[in-house]
């Protein structure tokens, strides 16, 4: 092919699409190398690009590489639907943002494993980039895929599409990957041999072709068979020296509108929590935190170097963050007659936070996002949540004297050993604190209640549990709805639910292994792709699928695993297993003497 699609990308593909400021590039702070290239990198989020340029781990892993001496690292997004169509009818190929060179020429491809139901859009981005599916049948000149990202410990549906995965935090472990690469690259090393030498010299990096695995006959892996004495149980990569690590001050600026339109700022990494459904909490590591002076910096440089008039300061749980209550005054201080709004998503309820909101007065207000996760006390102790009703209503009473009206609250539905009760003391709940409104400010404050469905996820004590049905699902959908109709009167209560069947799907592949990927190569055979929108998504298309590969989804998601059973991830950062099994054992015995 020749560069002729350079001229098709003007003429044909911008004219014609919906939002063209998505593909041409350009943006305010991109980065481009002039000069001789040792290694170039193509960045690839596997979704849209309003989505790509609100996630901060492409923007970190952007300016990681680029600091690099001879090394470009351009970005690539998920081309939405109508380009799609003008691409294949005029092959164009899959280009990177920056320059518009072919992804297929790249010497890597990145790509961030950030959900389940980004799966196929791993493989659209390969089929668009005429990049073989396989990782056992690429041609040496196509680029070495590398995968990373939360979903890189429990990967194994997607492992057979990657030539290598690394697992755990990527700003410090991409980079030392990516020179390696560089060196066996001008040695002229073979592309399997490149593999099997980053995977000898970095424990954190996952090679799944020189791991393989036998069944039993119900279905459960017998046993894993590792060559070349490679580590029979993969690390997780750790940036220990959050203060010092890299992260942008000239963070790109969308041409287009986005959902996270705003200067972001990870404060902290880790959670003390240890919630038992989240697989990040387990996963992140030990806590590890930015000094108040460094956030402010990197607040007002981002500052100057984009416009943006809000900071976010993000984290699992930014309550927990040490010095919250030095840190917001600090920062709206340093904004001062800037018009500049601070926004706390991610906080956990106690008596820390209570002090936050009175700190935030004479300037705008972003709202408060709280996770509570589970209406009743006995529930949120099972389960780990540290919120009480009592820290709860004390902190929403001072958010509204402070001048806040609106609150958004994050709760979950599907635990074992979960009520009828449970389920209404949501709404109950969520009436409640509405109604502080009108006590505090006189009218009832609006609250929205974003509901999810548990998917019980790898590295975490519900790893063994069977996800609740669709039908449990439904039902509670019902009651919800049922419940919030007839407590109407004197509130503002807003309920937002999860993708039922987007959340079985989930589940599915959140705990699967290899055979899954016959799945997903068929569903994509069969058109789906950007299953996490609801106007893209199909079920119809994976029960198909399923139909077709002859596997039974429920075996991932509805079963209950014993305790002995090989895990599909146990080899990948899974050496904490006992440790999380005792948990589990201990949380079901607290159920099940309530």
């Amino acid at each position: 092919m020749t560069d002729n699609y350079r001229d098709s990308i003007e003429q044909l593909l911008l004219p014609a699409v919906q939002t063209p400021g998505q593909y041409i590039g350009g943006e305010f702070n991109e980065i481009k190398k002039d000069g001789p290239i040792d290694v170039s990198v193509a960045l690839a989020f596997p979704d849209t690009y309003a989505l790509g340029m609100s996630h901060l781990g492409l923007g970190i892993l952007y300016e990681a590489l680029n600091q690099m001496d001879k090394v470009s690292a351009q970005r690539v997004y998920c081309p939405w639907l109508d380009a799609e169509k003008i691409m294949r009818e005029n092959n164009i190929p899959l280009f990177a943002w920056e320059t518009r060179d072919r992804i297929k020429d790249f010497d890597l491809l990145g790509i961030t494993l950030q959900h389940e139901l980004a799966y196929t859009n791993v493989l659209y981005l390969l089929d668009l980039a005429d990049i073989t599916f396989r990782s056992v049948d690429r041609k040496e000149d196509e680029p070495i895929v590398i995968g990373g990202g939360p979903m890189a410990d429990s990967c194994e549906p997607v492992a057979e599409f990657f030539d290598m995965i690394i697992l755990g935090d990527g700003e410090e472990a991409l980079p030392a990957v990516v020179e390696a690469f560089r060196k066996l690259k001008a040695a002229g090393t073979s592309r399997k041999d490149i593999l099997l030498s980053i995977a000898k010299q970095f424990d954190f990096v996952y090679v799944p072709q020189f791991y393989h695995f036998e069944y039993n006959p119900d279905g459960t892996i017998k046993q894993m068979q590792v060559d070349h004495d490679l580590p029979r149980c993969i690390k997780r990569a750790a940036v220990m020296d959050l203060e010092n690590a890299v992260f942008p001050t000239k963070p790109l600026v969308a041409n287009t509108e986005t959902p996270h339109d705003r200067i972001a700022i990870e404060v902290m990494r880790g959670c003390p929590g240890r919630c038992a459904f989240c697989h990040a909490g387990y996963t992140k590591g030990k806590l590890r935190w930015r000094s108040v002076d460094k956030i402010c910096d990197i607040a007002w440089e981002s500052f100057l170097n984009t416009g943006h008039d809000t900071v976010s300061l993000l984290s699992l749980s930014t309550s927990d963050y040490p010095n919250l209550k030095e840190l917001v005054p600090k920062i709206y201080g340093k904004f001062a007659g800037c018009h500049v709004g601070v926004s706390l998503p991610s906080l956990r309820v106690d008596k820390q936070l209570k002090d936050v909101p009175a700190t935030i007065t004479g300037t705008r207000r972003e709202g408060l996002t709280i996770a509570v996760e589970a209406a009743s006390a006995r529930m949120r102790k099972a389960i780990g949540k540290r919120v009480t009703d009592d820290d709860l209503m004390a902190t929403l009473e001072e958010a509204y004297k402070s001048g806040w009206k609106k609150v958004k609250l994050y709760f979950m539905i599907g635990f074992p050993g979960e009520t009828e009760e449970d389920i209404d003391g949501i709404i109950e709940l969520g009436c409640e604190i509405s109604r502080l409104g009108k006590k505090v400010f006189g009218a009832a404050a609006t609250v929205s209640v974003a509901i999810s469905w548990l998917v019980p996820k790898a590295h975490t004590p519900f790893a063994w549990i069977p996800q609740q049905t669709v039908d449990y699902f439904m039902a509670a959908r019902y009651q919800l709805f049922r419940k919030q109709e007839s407590n109407r009167r004197g509130v503002c209560l807003n309920l937002k639910l999860h993708h039922t069947d987007g959340s079985r799907l989930e589940g599915v592949f959140a705990r699967g292994d290899r055979k899954l990927s016959a799945v997903l190569e068929r569903v994509y055979e069969l058109g789906a792709k950007f299953d996490s929108w609801r106007e893209c998504f199909d079920v119809q298309l994976y029960n198909q699928a399923f139909e077709d590969c002859g596997i039974d989804p429920d075996f991932y998601s509805c079963r209950q695993r014993p305790q002995e059973e090989i895990l599909p991830w146990d080899h990948l950062a899974g050496d904490n297993k006992e440790a999380l099994y005792r948990r589990y054992e201990k949380i079901m015995e607290m159920l099940d003497s309530e």
